[in-house]
């Protein structure tokens, strides 16, 4: 098969820092989620405290993939911490002035973003299986 023939999307994906997210996201949220746990009190069911966890782990993978974004777009570590603590500041104002203005809008972009959010690791899980099922 000829190069010109292949018309298909080229996956973008770096295994090395799906391993870091992997490591950053669970190794946080275990450290989390056992404080979490322990502040909930005792009559919290057990779903509540996977709902956290779950929660928790996305927000993580969020952060690490916002860092990486960052780290790429800027080339400096210390520039990259700087840029995604402003870009998460500006998220929250976002959020915050859009649920002042309109209640029902901010709680539609709320459920957006948390969709978004869920979708980040299934996305990248999704590309992990692809590169190596490519490569393999």
């Amino acid at each position: 098969m000829k190069d010109e023939d292949y018309g298909g999307k080229t996956l973008v994906f770096s295994p090395s820092g799906f391993i870091l997210k992997l490591i950053f996201s669970i190794a946080l949220t275990v450290f989390m989620g056992s404080v979490t746990r322990n502040g909930m009190g005792e009559g919290v069911s057990i779903a509540h405290v996977i709902f956290c966890y779950a929660l928790i782990f996305v927000m993580l993978w969020f952060v690490a993939t916002l860092f990486g974004f960052c780290l790429r777009a800027t080339g400096n570590y210390i520039v990259a911490i700087i840029l995604m603590v402003i870009l998460l500041v500006l998220l929250a104002f976002g959020s915050e002035w859009l649920t002042k203005k309109n209640a029902s809008a901010g709680t539609i972009a709320g459920i957006v973003f948390l969709v978004a959010l869920v979708w980040l690791p299934i996305n990248d899980v999704r590309k992990a299986i692809l590169y190596i099922k490519n490569t393999i």
